[in-house]
């Protein structure tokens, strides 16, 4: 079984890289395209730093990383909500954020999937939220169905950040028999001296 857990939590980390990565990519070009470069270039730095620090600290440091990334996905949930009153930039913000968000959150789940995987499943919660005000702020009539808005730019991460929370918590089920690999493997206890 762990085995299995190992390969399941391998497999998501790579799977979020590419899908958080290439996410950014995507929206980064949009933004080179639309703004003045010094803009596009301030918006880079805005993502690329968080998401550099952020995932080097739950690499090296996995005894803060927890704390760290929850107050991050506070934050960002906070945001979320306050973006439900008022809008506080023309853009794609939540699910940049979220991407920002979801490759620290993969690293961390290599050490502590069940934390991950829980953190995972807050950050997929909160656009997922939006959606639905999204959806319920529409005259009946006018309203598009929520699978339509799932495939909008801050549905499109539900789905996928849904499902590496939910398999970074089976990781963690199933790889419970054994220490934390940051804490090492536990030693057997010291003899005592033997009289001679």
């Amino acid at each position: 079984m762990d085995t299995v857990a190992t390969v399941l939590r391998r497999t998501v980390l790579v799977v979020t890289a590419l899908f958080s990565l290439g996410g950014l990519l995507f929206a980064l070009g949009y933004a080179y395209e639309d703004l003045a470069l010094v803009s596009a270039l301030a918006l880079t730095a805005a993502i690329v730093v968080p998401l550099a620090g952020l995932t080097i600290l739950a690499r090296r440091r996995p005894d803060i990383a927890p704390v760290v990334l929850a107050t991050a996905v506070g934050l960002f949930a906070l945001y979320a909500v306050l973006g439900l009153f008022v809008d506080i930039i023309e853009a794609p913000d939540i699910p940049v954020i979220a991407l920002v968000l979801a490759l620290p959150i993969a690293v961390l789940g290599q050490r502590q999937p069940p934390w991950a995987g829980v953190l995972m499943l807050v950050l997929a919660a909160f656009p997922f939220i939006q959606v639905l005000a999204r959806m319920f702020r529409e005259v009946p009539l006018d309203r598009p169905p929520l699978g339509a808005l799932l495939t909008g730019s801050t549905g499109i991460v539900v789905v996928p950040l849904a499902t590496f929370g939910i398999l970074f918590l089976i990781a963690g089920a199933l790889g419970r028999g054994r220490p934390d690999a940051g804490q090492g493997q536990v030693q057997p206890p010291a003899r005592e001296p033997q009289p001679h």
